[in-house]
């Protein structure tokens, strides 16, 4: 079983951190009400872990039935929108509790004429349903949507906090830990994102890897694809690119990784600087272009 599900949080005090999230939750609980909610924040620090267990505890023993969880970036079209979400939203709740809840995850990735429908659809529909949200970016969430929610910023954990949870997991797995300055390195390889640092730990004790080894063999196809670029072989290089999208890769993602091999390369500077600042500008235009063009882009600029 993986461990970023056997050991996600069962109750709102089990979260680590968002202490001004858990206070006011545990309020709306024993007031069984609650608003509609917007959770944002970097990738990995629990927004959905929280709207879970929030949702689970507001709705109690008839949560199966008045729960529903859908993905806004996969299912980011305007019809969802009028069809899926409008359907649930117009049937009362079922049960004894007080509303339905329908999570929306990455709802940055909805579109925008999808969103304003939404809009209609919380406003129309308020006795019967309660929506929460997550998403890494708020500034792609249309500010009506935001107006309508209560705000909550997730921040990153800091890495003893981190590392505190990577050694009760991996004291109950009966695993030894590794030394202190090991885990220290692997957490911050991370940037904060628990969830991946979580499973790559899983990852590397179950295939008798040191965390630092497992840290490396992430950026191996990163080191490969600089060396296409390097090598002016520039079609193999953004044809590992878009395949790496397909698989679920996101822009920050291949970003990162392309930032971390190049500074760790053996370049000179003024190319390896060339490749940052072009590393750099595509993570910043991920705000605006579809990734599948700004990774192209990417290639032409270290060209």
């Amino acid at each position: 079983m993986l461990w970023t599900e056997k050991y996600r949080p069962k109750m709102l005090h089990h979260l680590i951190g968002q202490e001004s999230f858990k206070l006011d939750a545990e309020n709306w609980i024993e007031l069984r009400d609650m608003p509609n909610v917007l959770l944002h924040g970097p990738a990995g620090i629990g927004k959905t872990a929280a709207a879970g267990v929030l949702s689970q505890q507001m709705l109690g023993n008839d949560f199966e039935a008045n729960y529903f969880e859908i993905n806004a970036s996969d299912d980011r079209r305007l019809e969802v929108v009028r069809t899926t979400i409008k359907d649930i939203a117009q049937q009362k709740a079922i049960g004894d509790c007080p509303f339905k809840i329908i999570h929306l995850d990455e709802l940055d990735g909805m579109t925008s004429d999808a969103q304003n429908a939404l809009k209609r659809i919380m406003e129309r529909y308020s006795n019967n349903v309660r929506f929460i949200i997550t998403a890494n970016d708020r500034s792609k969430i249309i500010y009506p949507l935001q107006s309508r929610c209560a705000n909550y910023y997730f921040e990153a954990l800091d890495n003893e906090k981190i590392k505190s949870l990577l050694k009760k997991i991996l004291e109950k797995e009966g695993k030894m830990h590794p030394s202190d300055l090991e885990l220290e390195d692997f957490i911050s390889f991370y940037n904060g994102d628990v969830r991946r640092t979580i499973t790559e730990m899983q990852a590397a004790l179950a295939s008798g890897l040191t965390l630092r080894r497992q840290a490396d063999k992430t950026l191996e196809n990163y080191e490969k694809i600089l060396k296409l670029i390097v090598s002016n072989d520039h079609n193999k290089a953004l044809e590992k690119l878009h395949n790496a999208l397909y698989l679920g890769k996101t822009v920050k993602d291949l970003c990162f990784g392309l930032h971390e091999v190049i500074v760790k390369s053996t370049l000179d500077d003024n190319s390896k600087y060339k490749y940052l600042r072009a590393v750099g500008e595509a993570e910043w235009r991920g705000n605006s272009m579809t990734p599948k063009v700004l990774v192209s882009w990417l290639i032409t600029q270290m060209r």
